[in-house]
């Protein structure tokens, strides 16, 4: 089996980053539990119902847009602090990925989209407006959680900002929509459409399926 024969040490690596990335829902979904404010906001396929689910999914596709058009013009015309935010990405990447495929980058992703997701916008954003209430309850809890979004990608100062930027973005939408569908998808697809762009267009190395 190619997967077995793949280096351990890019093996441990992946499978470290879905435990990483997907334990943050196990661990939302846990403390959720526990207080009494299930994180997973919205979803489900009993109530609501099914075709509203997936026209929550469906908003989730089309909201990928707007991060991945920023990506491309902060790569058209590029600024001093932005290049080091994408040096830093492609180190990070090479070191997690020598030689990465489609589909562990889709796995990675997707682990990213739901685990941070759940835990930041699910069970922080959607527990605190609840614990605050009124009308300034969900901003309030949208920025709290933003900001500790951006703490947790922490690799530079640029970067966390731009983090917590995004995290503005995907709480926005769970504002928005009242589901947690809709983040979720669109932080998974622009994770991995990112990391396909950054990949290619750097051409650090030949992506494989």
């Amino acid at each position: 089996m190619e997967f077995l024969d793949r280096p351990i040490h890019e093996s441990r690596t992946l499978l470290l980053a879905l435990l990483v990335e997907g334990g943050l829902g196990v661990v939302a979904l846990a403390i959720g539990w526990l207080t009494g404010h299930w994180p997973a906001v919205g979803m489900g396929w009993t109530s609501p119902a099914a075709s509203e689910q997936l026209q929550a999914i469906g908003l989730g596709v089309l909201a990928t847009l707007p991060p991945l058009l920023a990506l491309g013009l902060i790569d058209r015309f590029p600024i001093a602090p932005l290049d080091r935010v994408g040096q830093i990405a492609e180190s990070a990447i090479r070191q997690m990925f020598p030689n990465p495929r489609l589909w562990q980058l889709a796995l990675v992703a997707a682990a990213a989209g739901f685990g941070e997701e759940m835990l930041f916008r699910g069970l922080v954003q959607a527990g605190l407006a609840g614990l605050i209430g009124g009308a300034a309850g969900p901003w309030i809890a949208l920025l709290a959680a933003s900001l500790l979004f951006g703490v947790f990608h922490w690799l530079s100062t640029t970067y966390a900002l731009l983090a917590a930027a995004a995290g503005v973005y995907f709480g926005w939408l769970l504002i928005a929509t009242g589901s947690l569908w809709p983040p979720i998808v669109a932080h998974a697809l622009y994770d991995f459409a990112a990391l396909w762009y950054l990949l290619r267009s750097n051409q650090m190395i030949e992506l494989r399926v």
